[in-house]
């Protein structure tokens, strides 16, 4: 019994300390030195979800590379985003113009909202994810230098 309770206590602990990305809200004038929004895309109880922000964009946030904004949407509970021309549109909007249909997925985008690079869909390999980020973050700065 004692075990048990001290297990609860670890885990409401861990929950209570669980960190969270910037929500994305606005394209624009968000962060005025970024220039490549690098975006997950989640969705409620996706534990692929967690594991990305987690294990790879919250480590990153603490140092990100010049000039790239992490932000997340929680595309189920977030609120309207206001694009780069002021529109404002929902997040499932935002989502399905990105042709995001799956999650995690991670999008790299310009001021404007395009994607610079391919979405890092899903999860395959916990062991090369995070070359591929790199890879992807590098593609995505250097084609907006």
């Amino acid at each position: 019994m004692r075990l048990l309770a001290t297990l609860a206590l670890c885990l409401i602990s861990s929950l209570a300390n669980a960190q969270t990305l910037p929500p994305l809200t606005q394209l624009s004038h968000d962060n005025q030195k970024a220039h490549v929004w690098l975006v997950l895309f989640s969705q409620p109880d996706c534990s692929y979800c967690d594991l990305v922000r987690n294990e790879f964009l919250l480590p990153l946030q603490e140092q990100p590379p010049q000039g790239l904004a992490i932000r997340e949407l929680k595309v189920a509970t977030a609120g309207p985003i206001t694009t780069a021309q002021g529109k404002q549109v929902s997040a499932r909007d935002f989502a399905k113009g990105l042709n995001v249909r799956f999650y995690p997925s991670v999008l790299l985008l310009d001021e404007e909202g395009q994607s610079l690079t391919e979405p890092l869909v899903g999860i395959s390999s916990r062991d090369f994810y995070g070359f591929y980020l790199d890879q992807a973050i590098d593609q995505a700065l250097h084609k907006e230098h």
